[in-house]
């Protein structure tokens, strides 16, 4: 007598909410992304000192476990957008200082434009192995 055994790993609606819970991280990775490089554009055209970038820093440091008491509660969020503000606009004075170099500009954008290539290649890997997937986008948020 032959004996068949059938073993499934996830249910469809398990498929469907890791996939919304990813894209949700995305998103919210995306938007904090943008509104640092915003703040980190305001902070290079106002010309902050490199003091203020250190109390900006500090301050982001401050922000860490304000994340940590509300990251069950809806103020979190807000948290996380003061604290990527922070961190961005902590970046334009030194963001100014390499712009002043002869190429600076050409380093700052060949910077960005490895970070998000790395970013999109590793994105793109876990979405396609779907293998340990949430676990990579929850650290990697």
């Amino acid at each position: 007598m032959e004996q068949r055994s059938s073993y499934s790993s996830a249910g469809e609606a398990s498929v469907l909410q890791t996939n919304k819970v990813l894209r949700n991280t995305y998103m919210l990775l995306a938007m904090t992304l943008t509104f640092s490089a915003v703040c980190a554009g305001i902070a290079m055209s106002m010309g902050l000192g490199r003091g203020t970038a250190m109390m900006m820093s500090l301050g982001a440091l401050v922000m860490i476990f304000f994340l940590n008491k509300a990251s069950q509660s809806s103020m979190g969020i807000l948290f996380v957008f003061v604290f990527t503000g922070l961190l961005g606009a902590s970046l334009g004075p030194m963001l100014n200082h390499y712009a002043g170099f002869p190429g600076g500009s050409g380093l700052i954008l060949q910077a960005f434009g490895t970070t998000a290539l790395v970013f999109f290649g590793l994105s793109g890997y876990v979405l396609t192995t779907k293998k340990d997937f949430l676990l990579w986008a929850v650290f990697c948020s």
